[in-house]
């Protein structure tokens, strides 16, 4: 984190400062990847390149699974394409392992159907090669629909629910905190839904004076406070202050 913060220092704030202080606890994994993928990665047409000779390369069932017809109905493949993909995400072959996970994903979603928690490790793990390629966009639908999954799982009073939304919020405002893709108003917008969701099963299922409720409600108001600053109406109240003060200063000139 502290690589990217770096390069980054040029656009930080003391406000940005102060809630990424306030939420230095959140798993930081996204950000360390974020760090070797700029650090490591080569580009695109590069590192599609690279995969696509490792794939061929690695005498595994990889190769094996490169020439036979997917069938999105035949669950009897699912761990060797999880097997193959890994193998692939090891040998730095992210593109094609990316490609054997996306089949796998597909196959668990015909066995097991389109809301199962056996997907949040398939899709934790291509967001693991996306961090590595850079393709936030993707990230960011994978990281919508293990919310989906959770909230279609669990109800509001299941802790489990507030469990598996923490590495969802952690995703937003760790990409607000970076600003990986230029959308930091949107991701601080969903990282403060989160936070609400995740307040309300805390109110659920935690005893009174535990914790997480001071750091939950700290967060929202501090997500709220920026979001505030980033509005429309905040710029043209200082819009106002700016030219009342020109105005002042025009009329004591004459």
């Amino acid at each position: 984190m502290t690589t990217i913060e770096s390069r980054k220092s040029k656009k930080s704030t003391t406000h940005l400062l102060s809630l990424a202080h306030l939420l230095a606890g959140l798993p930081l994994l996204i950000i360390s990847l974020m760090a070797q993928a700029q650090e490591n990665s080569p580009d695109s047409s590069s590192n599609l390149a690279y995969s696509q000779q490792s794939a061929v390369m690695l005498p595994s069932v990889s190769t094996e699974l490169l020439s036979e017809e997917f069938n999105p109905f035949d669950d009897q493949q699912l761990e060797d394409l999880v097997v193959a993909a890994r193998q692939q995400q090891e040998a730095g072959a992210h593109a094609v392992a990316l490609r054997f996970f996306e089949q796998a994903w597909q196959v668990s979603r015909v066995a097991y159907g389109l809301y199962h928690e056996s997907q949040v490790p398939l899709l934790e793990s291509m967001i693991a090669s996306q961090i590595e390629l850079e393709d936030w966009q993707a990230i960011d639908e994978h990281y919508g629909y293990i919310e989906l999954i959770y909230t279609r799982l669990y109800e509001i009073d299941d802790p489990r629910l507030e469990t598996g939304l923490q590495k969802v919020s952690s995703w937003h405002i760790n990409a607000f905190n970076v600003n990986v893709d230029g959308k930091r108003e949107e991701h601080l917008r969903k990282a403060r839904q989160v936070l609400k969701t995740r307040l309300e099963v805390a109110e659920l299922t935690l005893p009174e004076g535990d914790p997480r409720f001071a750091f939950l409600n700290e967060s929202i108001r501090l997500s709220e406070q920026h979001l505030y600053l980033m509005s429309e109406r905040y710029k043209m109240m200082i819009q106002k202050q700016q030219q009342a003060a020109r105005e002042g200063l025009l009329a004591t000139l004459d």
